[in-house]
């Protein structure tokens, strides 16, 4: 059913329009409003499209498929074009984009600045400049006319004490793999300069590359 056929007025003059509803100050809120409730309902009493309980019936009857013993959770993130994971366990936090203050008198290219997380100033690096491969500007404003889902966000990664931040224009948590699953990185790749990579994983029809993190904190270690 569409929207029109709804009278979806909260995406036009509601709380995810202009909000000029003159019942807006009333209800506050939109789903406070008899005719989002009633609209509600309407979807809710629609009739069951064709060959719907069948699908779900056949699905839920289906055998589990069940992730082999050793599996590993990771978190996949993309700069720009590459499409990186590094493993959960070395995650902290995952934060909006905030400003990010530039240190005076240093010339390493890998050290963006400093930037303000929980009211502590962590190191925000380029991560590219580290893995060796060029970041040309965001593409974000291309990725949203087009239709594409993007968040762009800070992600603080830290091992032994140590943290740091960079910045993604994409982030999904809750991903595992299993080592089987993983491709040996090409010979091409090997001898380039991001030797950080443990293997390549096919991810939603995506080539993303797992980054070894005692490698990765061995490098930042040494580089701050």
């Amino acid at each position: 059913m569409s929207e029109t056929q709804l009278n979806a007025c909260w995406n036009s003059i509601g709380n995810f329009g202009d909000k000029t509803c003159p019942e807006l100050p009333k209800h506050v809120r939109c789903l406070n409003c008899a005719v989002y409730r009633n609209a509600a309902a309407t979807l809710l009493n629609r009739k069951t499209p064709e060959g719907y309980l069948e699908f779900w019936t056949e699905r839920i009857a289906g055998p589990r498929q069940v992730k082999p013993a050793g599996t590993r959770s990771i978190v996949i993130f993309r700069i720009n074009q590459e499409w990186l994971a590094l493993p959960t366990e070395v995650f902290l936090e995952v934060v909006e984009l905030r400003p990010i203050h530039t240190l005076p008198h240093r010339q390493d290219a890998l050290v963006r600045g400093l930037t303000m997380v929980r009211g502590e100033l962590l190191i925000c690096i380029a991560l590219p400049h580290l893995l060796g491969f060029e970041a040309p500007p965001s593409h974000a404003a291309n990725d949203r006319k087009s239709g594409r889902s993007v968040y762009e966000r800070l992600l603080v990664i830290g091992q032994n004490g140590e943290r740091v931040v960079f910045s993604v224009n994409e982030v999904h948590v809750g991903v595992r793999y299993h080592s089987d699953e993983l491709n040996l990185v090409p010979a091409t790749v090997a001898q380039s300069s991001t030797p950080y990579t443990c293997g390549l994983l096919t991810w939603e029809n995506r080539t993303v590359g797992v980054l070894d993190e005692n490698l990765l904190f061995y490098a930042l270690r040494r580089r701050l």
